[in-house]
């Protein structure tokens, strides 16, 4: 069913995320784990698998912290799982001649400049993984917009409390994706080479990407 069929039925849905910590201190691990199961992402086998394998304890052990997106009918009779964003925070390196000079501007003051390798270094969030669950068609029930907007909005919120005006994830070389990212206002910066774990991302590199907020 599209959005717009299940609003008839249900009236106006809405999203609940729940963190993963939370919910593996609520049910357990092992109940966590059925439930991330049931998640699909053929599309991108990578966030498929860390959801699966490594978000709990990537999460155990403060590397990164996994939102789980829900999507809920205004009557809360009916829940599905629809998604996933992980947010780590990293340091990033951006070349001063992968960019304009008004984004030059924009960088100026928030790092600092290595004059000899010519890079700013900012310290930003990572978006490492963002994902939608085809599992049942639940795919169909959120946006990529809307999953990346809850991801952005909770680095706000995270820079609300600590400061930090930049955001960037890094993408296959996928056009389909480029223009998706591009389009919500990512900017290319570099490509950094995939380690030896990545056996799940096409090609041998990552596009890096960032955005300010």
């Amino acid at each position: 069913m599209t959005q717009e069929e299940l609003s008839e039925l249900f009236g106006k849905p809405h999203f609940v995320e729940i963190k993963l910590n939370d919910m593996v201190k609520e049910i357990g691990e092992e109940d966590t784990k059925s439930i991330l199961s049931y998640f699909s992402c053929p599309q991108n086998k990578d966030v498929e698998t860390f959801l699966k394998t490594k978000a709990i304890l990537f999460s155990q052990r403060e590397l990164s912290k996994t939102t789980l997106v829900y999507w809920v009918s205004a009557d809360e009779s009916c829940k599905e799982l629809v998604g996933y964003y992980t947010v780590a925070q990293k340091v990033i390196r951006i070349s001063r001649d992968s960019i304009s000079s008004k984004e030059r501007r924009k960088l100026y003051g928030h790092g600092e400049y290595n004059p000899d390798t010519r890079e700013y270094i900012i310290s930003a969030p990572l978006i490492g993984q963002l994902g939608k669950n085809f599992t049942n068609g639940n795919d169909s029930l959120i946006s990529g917009d809307e999953l990346l907007s809850l991801a952005m909005q909770k680095i706000k919120m995270i820079q609300n409390e600590i400061g930090g005006r930049f955001a960037y994830l890094e993408c296959e070389d996928i056009d389909k994706l480029k223009d998706f990212y591009t389009r919500n206002n990512f900017k290319l910066f570099g490509k950094r080479e995939l380690d030896k774990d990545e056996t799940d991302v096409k090609g041998s590199y990552l596009l890096q990407l960032f955005t300010m907020l």
